[in-house]
């Protein structure tokens, strides 16, 4: 019997680019968050994973090409911007004292630039790059038919 290739699958619409992209920015940034409890040092490198499942996402979506590596450029560049302001309500709510949750609500975006720009390095902007890097390359790709 021989083998049948199956059709190939649709191009996903601006409407689902769009929304996928919000979506995979404020997810990898609430994860790379997460992830980075269970490390003392050293989380900027936990972007360049993210990165992979990022790239992943969008190729299986089906947004590949162009308008992939836009697509996951600029949800990296969300997810960093997500994440740097998470981790600057845990500082600030560690240093006052005050819950995690009132912090996160009532923190204005000057001090949290403030507090993101004292702990941001330029190793940061690089495991920024190599992630962005890494996602435009894996959303580069077509997708395989199974």
């Amino acid at each position: 019997m021989p083998k049948t290739i199956p059709p190939p699958r649709g191009r996903a619409g601006t409407y689902t680019a769009v929304f996928s992209t919000l979506l995979a920015g404020l997810a990898a940034g609430a994860l790379w968050c997460l992830l980075s409890l269970a490390f003392e040092g050293g989380t900027a490198a936990l972007i360049v994973p993210l990165a992979f499942a990022v790239g992943a996402y969008f190729r299986w979506l089906g947004i590949d090409g162009m308008r992939g590596i836009v697509c996951g450029v600029i949800a990296l560049l969300i997810a960093f911007v997500y994440a740097q302001y998470l981790f600057a309500a845990v500082r600030v709510a560690q240093m006052l004292g005050f819950p995690l949750r009132s912090t996160l609500f009532k923190m204005d975006l000057g001090l949290a630039w403030q507090v993101t720009r004292g702990a941001l390095g330029a190793m940061d902007f690089v495991w920024l790059a190599l992630a962005c890097v890494v996602t435009a390359t894996i959303a580069l790709r077509r997708p395989q038919s199974w």
